[in-house]
C-alpha cells in the first residue's frame, strides 16, 4: 500500500514540474518614455526700438490781428523713430512706455492775406514744424504674436513761420509748444524680434502767447492728427 502511496505522489509532482517547464514568465512591458514638452508662447516682455512714418494733419489757430483767415490747416509727411519697454502679466495684459522723436514736414508758400496799415495785403507764408517728440504710457492685450494697445502722454513741437508781403516780413523764429497726446494701434510679430506697427493718435496744444513786435499779443493753439506706421525690433 506505501509503495503505491509512494508510486502516486512521483508521479503527481512529475506531472506538476513537466507544467511548469512548459509556462512561460513574459517580461513586463516596457512603456516608451513619454517626453512632455511645454510649449511656450511668444512674449511682448523686452525693451525695442524703431522707426516710423507717417502723415500729419494739423489744424492751427493763430489769434492775431495781422492774418485775416486765422485758421490754418496745414498736412505733409513726418518721420523719426522710436524706443521703449513692455512687460507682459500672465493674463495677456501688456504695460509699457515709450518715447518717441518725429520730424515733421511743414508747408511752403502758403497764400495768406495779412493786415499792414489796417489794410489787408497778400502775402506768402512758410510754416515749420521741425522737431518733436512724446513719453506716453501704453495698455494693451496681447493675442500671441498680435498686439492691441492703447497710449497717452506728453508732447513736444516746435515750429516757426516766416512771411513776406509787398512791404512787410516776419520772422516768428522757432518756438515750442507743449501738449497731450492719445491713441490706439495694432502690433504684428513676424519673428521673436521683428514687428511691425500701425498707429493713429490725435495730438493737441492749448493756447501759447508769445509777444512779437508787430503783435504783443500773439497766441497760438493747434492739434493734429498722425497716422504712423513702424518696423521695430524687440531685444
Amino acid at each position: 500500500m506505501f509503495k503505491k502511496v509512494m508510486i502516486c505522489t512521483g508521479v503527481l509532482f512529475s506531472a506538476v514540474a513537466v507544467q511548469a517547464a512548459d509556462v512561460v514568465i513574459a517580461p513586463a512591458p516596457v512603456l516608451d518614455e513619454i517626453t512632455v514638452s511645454e510649449q511656450n508662447g511668444f512674449k511682448w516682455t523686452g525693451f525695442y526700438l524703431g522707426a516710423v512714418a507717417g502723415y500729419h494733419w494739423t489744424d492751427t489757430d493763430v489769434d492775431t490781428w495781422r492774418l485775416v483767415d486765422r485758421d490754418l490747416q496745414l498736412d505733409n509727411w513726418l518721420a523719426g523713430g522710436f524706443f521703449g519697454g513692455n512687460y507682459q502679466f500672465e493674463n495677456n495684459i501688456v504695460l509699457g512706455m515709450e518715447g518717441e522723436f518725429d520730424y515733421a514736414d511743414g508747408v511752403s508758400g502758403e497764400n495768406l492775406q495779412v493786415i499792414i496799415a489796417g489794410v489787408p495785403e497778400n502775402a506768402t507764408g512758410d510754416f515749420d514744424f521741425g522737431w518733436g517728440g512724446s513719453v506716453r504710457g501704453r495698455l494693451g492685450y496681447a493675442m500671441d504674436r498680435t498686439l492691441i494697445y492703447a497710449t497717452a502722454g506728453g508732447e513736444v513741437a516746435t515750429g516757426s513761420v516766416t512771411g513776406s508781403a509787398l512791404t512787410y516780413s516776419l520772422d516768428t523764429g522757432e518756438k515750442v509748444m507743449f501738449g497731450w497726446t492719445a491713441g490706439a494701434g495694432i502690433e504684428q510679430a513676424f519673428t521673436d524680434h521683428l514687428f511691425a506697427r500701425l498707429e493713429y493718435r490725435y495730438s493737441y496744444y492749448p493756447k501759447v502767447d508769445h509777444s512779437f513786435s508787430w503783435d504783443p499779443n500773439f497766441s497760438i493753439s493747434a492739434s493734429q492728427s498722425l497716422l504712423k506706421a513702424g518696423l521695430g525690433y524687440k531685444f
